[in-house]
Formats: C-alpha cells, sequence, structure tokens
C-alpha cells in the first residue's frame, strides 16, 4: 500500500478571508470577557452613584442664620457625573446589555485587527523567507 505525500508552501493568505474569519468568530471569542467586565462596571458604575449620592450639602451659619449652602458636589463639577451615573445604574439591566454589547464589538474589533496584522505580517515575511512547508497524507 503506497502513501502519497503532497508538499504544499503556504506563499499568501488572504486578507478577505482572515477578516472574514476573525469577524465571524471575534464576537464569540470577546463574549465571555464582553460579559464580565460588563458585570464588574455595573457594580462599579452602582459603588460611585451610591458614593456619589451620600455627598450631601451643608449649611453655613452665624447666630442662628444660614449664610450660605456648600454643594460639593457642585462644587467639585461632578453634577452631571452624579445625574449620570444615577439614571445609569437606575437602569442596571439596560446598562449591563451596552456595556456587554460595547465590549463584545471592540472585542470583535481588536480580534480583527490581530487578523489583518498577522495575515499582513505572514504574507510579507512569506515573500522573503517562502512561506511554511506543509506535508498532506492522503488517507483512506
Amino acid at each position: 500500500m503506497q502513501v502519497n505525500n503532497m508538499r504544499y508552501t503556504i506563499r499568501h493568505i488572504s486578507i478577505g478571508s482572515a477578516l472574514r474569519n476573525a469577524l465571524l468568530l471575534g464576537w464569540l471569542v470577546a463574549l465571555c470577557p464582553a460579559l464580565c467586565l460588563a458585570g464588574v462596571a455595573v457594580q462599579v458604575l452602582q459603588r460611585v452613584s451610591a458614593a456619589l449620592g451620600q455627598i450631601q450639602s451643608f449649611d453655613i451659619s452665624v447666630l442662628g442664620q444660614r449664610i450660605t449652602t456648600i454643594d460639593l458636589v457642585a462644587l467639585l463639577g461632578l453634577s452631571t457625573a452624579a445625574q449620570t451615573t444615577a439614571q445609569l445604574s437606575g437602569r442596571i439591566g439596560v446598562t449591563f446589555l451596552l456595556f456587554a454589547l460595547v465590549l463584545t464589538l471592540v472585542g470583535a474589533a481588536v480580534l480583527a485587527g490581530m487578523a489583518l496584522l498577522a495575515s499582513v505580517g505572514y504574507n510579507l515575511l512569506a515573500r522573503i523567507a517562502g512561506g511554511i512547508e506543509v506535508e498532506l497524507n492522503e488517507r483512506r
């Protein structure tokens, strides 16, 4: 029984094919880390919102007369941040889904960029070094 061995050299990787596969699989690879990071981000957001909600304004009084009220949140320029974090932590389910979606898309884009760099790099090196040789055996 004779086995036919065939030798091939991979001299070029299609950039379109690499990007297509990276985008098709990238979201799946990025999904689990994105869900974990979205959970952490929601927890941090809730704690920041609670911390900003605990900052209270205080009155300065002299001889029983209130002279002024100092609002530390407004004084530090954190009023819009406090409102935004309160709104986002008020709708925690939607916030989690938005974080997860954005992080999944970013992860897929990063993986597509890595595939693009890897295929372009391989194509440049294969032009110089000749590419990778692969030996294939016929199977019955």
